[in-house]
């Protein structure tokens, strides 16, 4: 069975023209900067770029994972959201997903935000916002019906959209590094050990108790004809929530062309099915070696 990402249905996510670190006590976060920027936001199709997207997210995973220090970490998160934006983790944790309008918010087991699995809204909404003054960005509740306060310009344009974009996308909204590059290392974890399994590289026999720790729960759609062939036109609520998606599909591929480099270990999308290495040069590289090795 196949899936069509790149339908005629495409789904834009929005990204600033820039990012910056700001620090809450010894927490880092990458925060939108305005500055001399307030023009320059881009809409793009997730589904047209998810091929690079989980290249860059699974390499940050690996670099992470074998470089875990503070200058890898931001480099690489910088690297990715500069790229493709803040991965929405506000919106795609909590299990009620109408947590605006409750007292408290369920999160997801094993989420990148807290050791607790239930906050308060008014705390987990200050997660998110945690240099804005109550006057830049708040909420009340009125009459079932979250209402956005802000007197800053860029939040008014976001009015008409829906609440989940009212948040993720406004420029008071931040993600902690720390989430960023976890939720990169996880991925990366979960591939490599699919990989090395599918390519007999290591026989380990737990490798279901880390494979089964993906999980993500489900991503609304709509059914549109374009012509006479009906498709899906997926509908995720945060960036992260289309990257759990592809991902799941993609590993689950019978021609799964995400590859690891059998010379440097990055990973890369292979055109060609029988492709080994990442490019011309390490495929030499490689050559070389072997040849060194023969001579011996």
């Amino acid at each position: 069975m196949e899936f069509n990402f790149k339908s005629n249905s495409p789904y834009s996510y929005m990204r600033y023209g820039n990012y910056e670190a700001k620090y809450k006590g010894k927490e880092q976060y990458l925060v939108p900067n305005i500055e001399g920027l307030l023009n320059i936001r881009d809409l793009y199709d997730m589904f047209s770029k998810m091929d690079s997207i989980l290249v860059d997210l699974l390499n940050m995973g690996r670099m992470c994972s074998e470089a875990n220090d503070e200058r890898t970490k931001f480099a690489s998160a910088y690297f990715f959201v500069k790229q493709y934006g803040l991965l929405g983790f506000m919106v795609d944790i909590p299990i009620n997903t109408d947590f605006m309008l409750m007292n408290e918010v369920t999160l997801k087991e094993d989420n990148f935000i807290s050791n607790n699995c239930i906050m308060k809204t008014k705390d987990y909404f200050k997660l998110f916002f945690p240099f804005a003054t109550t006057d830049e960005m708040s909420y009340t509740v009125t009459d079932g019906k979250v209402v956005i306060k802000s007197t800053f310009y860029l939040q008014e344009m976001l009015q008409q959209a829906s609440l989940n974009n009212q948040l993720i996308y406004s420029n008071f909204y931040c993600e902690k590094v720390d989430w960023i590059v976890e939720y990169a290392k996880k991925m990366y974890s979960i591939f490599k050990k699919i990989y090395e399994k599918q390519n007999n590289d290591v026989q380990e026999f737990n490798i279901e108790n880390t494979v089964n720790k993906y999980y993500f729960s489900g991503v609304p759609y709509t059914i549109n004809m374009y012509s006479q062939t009906p498709e899906i036109s997926w509908q995720p609520n945060s960036l992260k929530q289309a990257i759990d998606l592809s991902f799941g599909f993609m590993i689950c591929s019978e021609k799964n062309p995400l590859k690891i480099c059998k010379h440097c270990g990055k990973v890369f999308y292979a055109k060609n099915p029988k492709a080994e290495y990442c490019s011309p040069q390490c495929r030499n590289q490689a050559n070389v070696y072997k040849s060194r090795e023969k001579n011996k």
